[in-house]
């Protein structure tokens, strides 16, 4: 995976999606890299990584339609991520203590927005704090930020582009959700594959190898090839999903953010929409 750079730090590079907390250690207090904590506000008063701004995992999203934590609106998540400090072209590093879930869900969120510079704690604050990772405590100071939207629609899909999708034939949706929600209903055609599959037995971190996530998806019926659409109930899962199946090398990947709470108001519940 290329690495990513910041126009305000040029010398700093992210290596891709995921970063170990040694990496993270060695460049903290660099200009034009931030860390978000998403976390809840309790967790990250008690103790945080340096220099960190905490952001609830809520606050990215609203409710539209009938339809709970839909990603805000651009002018909203702009005023959002200026108000933690980020400004266009920053590095992001997110993490959390859920194997990366929540953060997956900025990192996804950014790049709807245009900005490709971020990428995930591995192992979060669970292996942050397990390597001796510095913390500090208290409410962080925050300088306001600059953040402009440039809108990405190739790693977002609405119903109406999954419905046309399934008429074409030409995009695999993957289902995160576990077997017994698939089972009472899902969208036509999908496959289930539960979000949690991608963490490795006993470990904080957010991935297994990817070779071997690679084998098992193909093994499903789709591989790197391939445009793979992810969905869930209401999206946050699947944001994980999203997360393994770009750091496993899929170029094309998009998240369904409606997910199975609009599919399911729009097709009364059915599988055949």
């Amino acid at each position: 995976m290329n690495a990513l750079e910041s126009r305000d730090a040029p010398e700093l590079t992210l290596p891709g999606l995921l970063v170990a907390p040694a990496w993270l250690s060695e460049r903290l207090g660099q200009p034009g890299l931030h860390t978000v904590d998403l976390r809840e506000g309790d967790a990250f008063t008690r103790g945080h990584v340096p220099g960190a701004v905490q952001l609830d995992l809520a606050a990215l999203g609203t409710e539209t339609g009938g339809c709970e934590n839909v990603l805000l609106p651009p002018d909203a998540f702009a005023e959002l991520m200026a108000a933690r400090g980020i400004s266009s072209g920053d590095l992001v590093v997110a993490y959390d203590d859920q194997w990366g879930l929540a953060a997956a869900r900025l990192v996804w969120a950014l790049h709807c927005y245009g900005h490709t510079g971020v990428a995930v704690l591995d192992g979060g604050w669970d292996r942050w704090r397990e390597e001796g990772g510095p913390i500090a405590e208290g409410p962080a100071l925050v300088e306001p930020g600059l953040f402009q939207v440039r809108q990405r629609f190739e790693v977002h899909a609405d119903a109406e582009w999954i419905i046309q999708s399934i008429a074409r034939g030409d995009a695999v949706l993957l289902d995160t959700r576990t077997a017994g929600e698939f089972e009472r209903g899902h969208l036509p055609g999908a496959v289930v594959w539960d979000w949690f599959q991608a963490v490795p037995q006993d470990s904080w971190n957010v991935s297994r190898d990817p070779a071997d996530l690679r084998t098992e998806w193909r093994a499903l019926g789709f591989d790197v090839d391939d445009e793979v659409v992810v969905y869930c109930r209401s999206g946050m899962r699947a944001a994980h999903t999203w997360l393994v199946l770009r750091n496993a090398g899929f170029p094309r990947v998009r998240l369904y953010d409606g997910s199975w709470q609009e599919w399911s108001m729009r097709s009364g519940g059915s599988n055949g929409g």
